[in-house]
């Protein structure tokens, strides 16, 4: 499959996710089209060999020149922090799904697919692993509950609109550039990590490649149409391992404390609590979103895309890991 000689948009290229479809789309030999509201944030290589195109989702004025004759877009940006207030949440994944789509219809012309990068938070944070059949379940964290509203709304404008969608769930996506590697890499470099329950739960690891295969995928396959799809690597990684295996391979000399999944639970609570009273934007150093991540599972199931001719989980464990390792190294020699 290729998008060769497509119109496509991206937004959120100067995002990890976002960023690392963009490169793997010029590769492909695609007319790239980028959204982003500060180019200086897009590498070299996308700066010079895309359309740039600087918009803000809050900003629906500044959207129309980006959407103007694209045939296929990804939609990635979001607003993915780990602590913060509901409304910022749901002004980007919310309202900024809707602005991005009412920019759409004000357009006159649909794309052949519009793919929307959701996550598997919208399960809520069971103990055992979800299936796309299953009923979602508001998190109650700002941005779970804003990706499972935006999910509703884009499935709602679609009908409207006749729009044709697919929704990917990732789960953990790691690999070089990712936020989430460099934050577990400090801590078990020479911080303090959390284990819940001995990392028992499955961390549902995710290489970025491997998403962004499905997600080129989705955008063209017949199978993917209207359809949502939770995305990890088939291989069923605990977070006991990836923890042990990462720490080994930086050398980390952090500590890593174990808690069970209770305790763990009111000692995030009381750390969060006097930040929430104060408005402090700062994060905690543990809040109970973490606790839910680590302790609860992120391995949710994906029959329904291993049952499609989906590239699914193409690069390995060892060597998504192995690139995640290179790239913090180097990071960190670089600082």
């Amino acid at each position: 499959m290729s998008l060769r000689g497509e119109r496509v948009l991206v937004t959120g290229a100067t995002g990890f996710i976002g960023g690392r479809l963009a490169e793997r789309l010029l590769d492909e030999g695609a007319r790239l089209r980028l959204l982003v509201r500060d180019p200086a944030r897009l590498s070299a290589r996308l700066r010079e060999q895309a359309e740039v195109h600087v918009g803000d989702l809050t900003l629906p004025e500044s959207l129309s020149p980006a959407i103007a004759g694209a045939r296929y877009v990804f939609h990635c940006a979001a607003n993915v922090q780990t602590w913060g207030r509901p409304e910022q949440y749901a002004a980007v994944n919310v309202q900024g799904v809707a602005n991005l789509l009412d920019a759409i219809a004000a357009s006159g012309v649909l794309p052949q697919r519009f793919v929307h990068v959701s996550t598997v938070d919208v399960y809520g944070f069971p103990v055992q692993p979800r299936s796309e059949s299953d009923p979602t379940q508001a998190p109650g964290f700002g941005y779970g509950d804003s990706k499972l509203q935006g999910e509703s709304l884009l499935r709602a404008r679609a009908v409207e609109l006749g729009l044709a969608y697919s929704i990917l769930r990732p789960a953990n996506v790691m690999g070089p550039g990712s936020p989430f590697i460099e934050r577990i890499g400090d801590e078990l470099r020479a911080g303090l990590m959390l284990r819940v329950d001995g990392g028992r739960a499955d961390c549902g690891f995710l290489a970025v490649d491997n998403l962004v295969d499905c997600l080129l995928w989705s955008a063209e396959s017949p199978q993917s149409a209207g359809e949502i799809f939770n995305v990890r690597d088939p291989v069923s990684i605990t977070w006991q391992r990836f923890l042990q295996d990462f720490r080994a391979g930086i050398g980390g000399r952090g500590l890593v404390i174990n808690l069970p999944y209770g305790l763990a639970c009111l000692a995030a609570r009381a750390m969060a609590a006097p930040y929430a009273w104060l408005g402090v934007r700062s994060e905690p150093l543990l809040h109970p979103l973490i606790v839910q991540i680590f302790g609860r599972t992120c391995g949710h199931r994906v029959d329904k895309l291993a049952a499609t001719d989906a590239p699914l989980g193409r690069q390995s464990y060892e060597d998504a890991l192995r690139a995640s390792v290179d790239w913090y190294l180097n990071r960190r020699r670089t600082a």
